[in-house]
């Protein structure tokens, strides 16, 4: 629709492929240049905070998966930790590990996928599919385990559901050995690539001080130079007794986003090979089935997802074996909220770019 000033405005989604999602940018243009963008989300609001309102403790676990469908055991890490420390309970050192392990490994799979859905948006649907292979891998070993192969309900307050077998600990000592020949795909199709880099170059930049001013975390943030993650700064689980850095790059644009997930699927591959070495050989892992939280309580909990700090605030009150009211601190709301200024200036090609470099979630935003 034209305007008076030689702009006119531009609907780009709900249902466009480079939104990952139902999301609905409205943008002012003028000619092939961005001058306004209002990023417009809930069109996959289902109301889960207000849901869970009504389920006991134990009962909520599944809807937490299905908040960022793509790292669904750590946003279960992140709620049964918190109940974990309203009731003092110290898990296995065992489920610990297993938990560790199990996080690592969506996290690579979950970087997988953003990085196939990055480079397919871009015109390289290779990638898309040798990613699908090694993410089919991890589906398996999620399967073989719990049951199920994306939304798991593994971890309860205490432990983890049930312990992983040998043969399981072998598919992932498999896995790990055999994934470099996607690591090498991605380096020679994407990071090595002229036209990749000419896309993805110097594309959405995003300064240090933008980034915190913004609350931005997890790669779009590390991405920007500045060294925050949760498994580090507030440790969690096995990360405590593991070699681990946080890595951090300093370009701040496309490049830099993508080559971080890179990045980070080989450090998850080493903290995996760290916990198998580790892990002792108990294997009692209790299960807690009865739940009551202490009455008039506020608690917090996060952990690193993907996409970076997912939070989760508890409160109680009178009735100990349900939430009064819960809430969900999703790293790709603020990271979607951002668009508002980092589109303006940028032409129409580049936000597919600069969208898939961000990675969000429209389930965990609107949750």
């Amino acid at each position: 629709m034209p305007q008076n000033d030689n702009t006119y405005s531009l609907n780009f989604g709900p249902h466009h492929p480079s939104t990952h999602g139902v999301l609905r940018l409205k943008l002012k243009m003028r000619g092939e240049e961005v001058v306004a963008c209002e990023p417009e989300v809930g069109y996959l609001h289902r109301g889960v905070e207000k849901l869970v309102e009504s389920k006991d403790f134990v009962s909520i676990i599944p809807y937490i998966d299905r908040l960022d469908y793509l790292s669904p055991v750590i946003q279960e890490h992140a709620y049964v930790l918190a109940i974990e420390k309203l009731l003092n309970i110290t898990p296995p050192l065992r489920a610990i590990f297993i938990r560790t392990i199990f996080d690592e490994l969506t996290r690579i799979s979950s970087h997988i996928m953003g990085i196939g859905s990055m480079t397919f948006d871009l015109g390289c649907l290779s990638l898309f599919l040798y990613g699908f292979e090694e993410r089919e891998k991890i589906m398996e070993i999620f399967e073989e385990t719990t049951g199920a192969r994306m939304h798991l309900a593994y971890y309860v307050p205490g432990g983890v559901s049930n312990d992983i077998s040998d043969n399981v600990v072998q598919k992932i000592s498999k896995f790990l050995d055999k994934i470099n020949f996607y690591l090498d795909a991605v380096e020679k199709l994407a990071l090595s690539n002229r036209i990749f880099i000419k896309r993805t170059k110097g594309i959405g930049k995003i300064s240090p001080t933008q980034a915190v001013r913004n609350g931005l975390s997890g790669v779009n943030l590390r991405a920007s130079g500045v060294e925050y993650d949760v498994r580090r700064s507030h440790p969690y689980g096995a990360y405590k007794l593991l070699k681990f850095t946080p890595i951090t790059l300093t370009g701040g644009d496309c490049y830099d986003r993508m080559k971080l997930r890179f990045l980070e699927i080989k450090q998850s591959c080493d903290l995996i090979k760290q916990c198998l070495e580790l892990t002792p050989r108990e294997t009692t892992l209790p299960l807690h089935r009865k739940i009551k939280l202490p009455k008039n309580t506020i608690i917090y909990s996060s952990t690193e997802t993907p996409r970076g700090e997912f939070g989760i605030h508890i409160i109680t009150e009178e009735d100990q074996t349900k939430p009064y009211r819960m809430h969900f601190k999703s790293p790709s709301f603020a990271h979607i909220q951002f668009l508002k200024k980092l589109l303006v200036g940028v032409k129409i090609p580049d936000i597919a770019a600069i969208l898939g470099s961000l990675d969000f979630i429209m389930g965990c935003c609107d949750r």
